[in-house]
């Protein structure tokens, strides 16, 4: 079945405005495969979805509150990593490597997001010290870094909540 380019349009506006593409490909009344489609062929004709979605969000917000929403999404996907990585089935020295990759990652995003926005360079310096522990522990103390690991979620929102 052909749809109108008011349909197309319309889905287009809805994600660029935010909505996901699954969301907005209901609302336009499409399916999810099709809006796939029409964006996949949008971006190949040079109509990149996700920038002008990225251009509407910093005019709509302002770059602080779409730096605070990149921190954000950064955070919680060090959080659902670090979830999955608890209830993985890998030796605990496989788990502690992860979590000191992680938490370097995590480290450089925070000093090179720094640059961009000096408020951030507090929560970089903490992240940074907290790192440090990690890997003072996991070489020097496995026990100790046992007892840290289920608190390092709660430490981290904490230190997010002072320096953001």
């Amino acid at each position: 079945m052909a749809h109108s380019q008011e349909t197309r349009d319309k889905v287009r506006q809805l994600y660029i405005e935010g909505m996901p593409l699954n969301g907005a490909a209901v609302t336009g009344g499409v399916s999810y495969d099709t809006a796939r489609d029409w964006k996949a062929k949008a971006q190949s004709k040079g109509d990149d979805w996700d920038t002008a979605r990225t251009a509407y969000r910093i005019s709509e917000q302002g770059t602080d509150d779409l730096n605070k929403q990149l921190v954000e999404d950064f955070v919680r996907q060090v959080i659902t990593t670090t979830r999955e990585l608890e209830k993985s089935d890998l030796p605990a020295a496989d788990k502690a490597t992860l979590l000191a990759q992680l938490a370097d990652a995590y480290a450089k995003f925070s000093k090179s997001f720094s640059r961009l926005n000096p408020q951030y360079s507090g929560l970089s310096v903490a992240l940074d010290t907290l790192k440090t522990v990690v890997e003072y522990l996991k070489k020097f103390d496995q026990a100790g870094l046992r007892v840290l690991h289920p608190h390092l979620e709660e430490i981290g929102a904490i230190l997010g909540k002072r320096y953001a």
